[in-house]
């Protein structure tokens, strides 16, 4: 019961500071549907979740889901969007012209890997979001994560660029991207995998210090293999 006042807390004041003022009735109403949703999704899964129950904890009437967020789908879709909110994810809201590469790399590895997860109700709530949705597929998620993504995706592709001196992503940098991002994706996309052969990686706020600073590493490492590569292949060309 407390963990789930203080998300409902961490939440609510999430919402203030992204509408930049004490949300009114409807926006108010608005986030204790996503909250309550979260909570129910994370405990009994999309097909089991009923929106009477949604209702009920949010405290709000049965029509509320239809009117806020047209149906039980969409609100599910939103509420795997919330991690990728600004004010959850630092490296959206870095300022890359002025960070260093490790700076900007830390900061996106962080993001993925909080070391205060397992103190953190939000993190701890969504990671659960997850593991169901891995454990059973809702079916109804399509491409939401994907478009949640796409911004940090663009951004470490800028960041790339600016390491190369390019205007826009060729594409090696193209590659890049997906070696880089894919270095932490893939602790995500074979979870069940980690969890089997080596649940140490991702156990404990040591455990989760260390990905993060050894993933920055051999970031490090490979966007210096390609800078490396473009020297080499700019002397062929003279």
């Amino acid at each position: 019961m407390t963990a789930k006042k203080e998300t409902r807390c961490l939440l609510l004041q999430t919402a203030q500071r992204l509408l930049g003022h004490q949300p009114s009735a409807q926006e108010e109403t608005r986030w204790r549907l996503l909250q309550a949703a979260s909570e129910v999704f994370a405990e009994v899964g999309y097909h089991a979740a009923t929106t009477r129950e949604i209702c009920k904890r949010a405290g709000v009437n049965l029509a509320s889901i239809h009117y806020y967020y047209g149906d039980k789908a969409e609100l599910y879709r939103e509420v795997f969007r919330l991690p990728f909110l600004n004010e959850c994810n630092t490296f959206a809201t870095l300022d890359i012209a002025q960070a260093s590469l490790q700076e900007a790399l830390r900061s996106f590895y962080g993001w993925l890997f909080p070391a205060t997860a397992e103190e953190d109700p939000m993190q701890q709530l969504f990671m659960r979001l997850h593991a169901r949705e891995e454990a059973e597929p809702s079916g109804v998620l399509g491409d939401a994560m994907l478009q949640a993504f796409r911004p940090n995706h663009e951004k470490m592709q800028a960041l790339l660029c600016r390491e190369f001196g390019l205007k826009k992503p060729d594409a090696e940098v193209d590659r890049l991207t997906f070696g880089v991002i894919g270095l932490a994706t893939v602790y995500f996309h074979n979870r069940t995998a980690v969890d089997n052969f080596a649940p140490h990686l991702l156990e404990g706020q040591k455990a989760r210090e260390t990905m993060a600073q050894r993933l920055v590493g051999y970031a490090m490492a490979l966007i210096e293999a390609e800078r490396q590569r473009r020297t080499q292949a700019g002397r062929a060309k003279k």
